[in-house]
């Protein structure tokens, strides 16, 4: 595995522009690297790395809902049967891909605060929002913007 990082160096000022690859004009940096690069995967984090967001290899960003989908489909093929939290944004890809997985869908209200009470009251395997933030009940319940991608590399 080879890393090719960019915009690494911590610096309080934001030199390269605001930590948030949520809005499309801080997306462009990683999707060049990625191109000029070959690299098969980007990563980019927001400022206090408790979100991930994944490129595709052609540099192209994939949005919240297909991750949640992608890795509730990871967590029901290891645990059938298995209830999946996610918030109000992501209903019309994650319900049918929680049921065609064999999960239980769980809508819960945004926010980490009602995700994390929401997991642990259904014991839900894993829980996900539209903001990239992704909860593991593994992880304590937690969020982590390390293990959304280390599953899907």
């Amino acid at each position: 595995v080879e890393f090719i990082k960019i915009h690494n160096t911590p610096d309080g000022t934001f030199p390269n522009g605001i930590p948030n690859p949520l809005l499309p004009e801080c997306r462009d940096d990683t999707r060049k690297a990625v191109i000029e690069h070959g690299a098969d995967m980007g990563i980019a984090f927001d400022g206090d790395f408790d979100r991930c967001f994944l490129f595709d290899e052609k540099g192209q960003f994939i949005e919240g809902y297909y991750i949640v989908g992608l890795l509730a489909e990871a967590f029901l093929e290891k645990h059938p049967g298995a209830k999946i939290i996610h918030d109000p944004r992501l209903t019309w890809n994650t319900e049918a891909v929680v049921a065609a997985a064999g999960g239980t869908p769980v809508m819960s209200k945004t926010g980490h605060a009602f995700i994390k009470e929401r997991m642990r009251t259904e014991d839900a395997i894993y829980g996900g929002e539209m903001s990239a933030h992704h909860y593991f009940r593994d992880f304590a319940y937690c969020d982590s913007g390390m293990i959304p991608w280390l599953l899907v590399a």
